[in-house]
């Protein structure tokens, strides 16, 4: 009896909405629930379309039609460089990319659940995904700030707002990777963060200059600017 009441509560629960906007929404309410949650779902396979999805919103809306926007409403010349910054986020999220095979292997080697590789880029592909879908909020809060602060004239230190928001956002991102990485491998708070420092840090300062170099020497954002013309 107590058997066919659980599979009656089990029936009539509600299936899990897993579209591009719900995951979407999802992320914004609760990150890291979220991202377990998916990541663990085997039946879940998205992971690639939202990816994609959040990144070509990203580089289309952040690059391009906001510096266009703020051109058009303010009726000045647009003097951003959108295929250049588009390849520079590229960059980015390609030193992340490199780093996680060795990042893996260390996970593994520190954690207390020993999870197999194709979950763990999963994982990463969907902490990638959030970083995109944040980077768009934070984006339009700040365009809407500097709209509406440069209308009204508002005493506002723009500045110093820009500087702010890039400190919390990094540092939330920081929080929600090592909260995540915490909960997936089995690991404790000092050393899931520490991890994430530790290879965010190997990022930033040691992979990201370099292939930027490489690429500037290549002048691909020269050669793709005049092939967009």
């Amino acid at each position: 009896m107590s058997g066919t009441q659980t599979d009656g509560k089990e029936s009539l629960r509600k299936p899990e909405r897993n579209g591009i906007v719900s995951v979407a929404l999802s992320f914004l309410r609760r990150p890291v629930d979220t991202i377990i949650r998916l990541t663990e779902a085997r039946t879940y396979r998205g992971h690639w379309i939202f990816l994609a999805t959040m990144l070509g919103a990203q580089l289309l809306l952040v690059f391009a039609l906001l510096p266009w926007l703020f051109s058009a409403l303010f009726n000045i010349p647009d003097t951003s460089n959108s295929t250049a910054s588009i390849i520079n986020a590229l960059i980015q999220y390609a030193a992340m990319v490199s780093l996680t095979p060795l990042q893996f292997y260390v996970c593994r080697a520190l954690g207390s659940v020993k999870q197999p590789p194709r979950a763990y880029v999963k994982l990463c592909a969907l902490i990638v995904s959030f970083y995109a879908l944040l980077s768009i909020v934070v984006a339009l809060l700040l365009f809407s700030t500097t709209v509406l602060t440069l209308k009204a004239n508002l005493p506002l230190n723009l500045t110093a707002i820009w500087q702010a928001s890039a400190i919390v956002t990094l540092g939330g991102v920081i929080a929600f990777v090592a909260a995540s990485h915490r909960r997936f491998w089995g690991m404790t708070w000092v050393i899931a963060t520490s991890v994430t420092v530790v290879f965010a840090s190997l990022s930033w300062l040691a992979v990201y200059p370099t292939l930027a170099a490489t690429v500037e020497k290549a002048n691909i954002a020269a050669n793709l600017g005049r092939l967009f013309r």
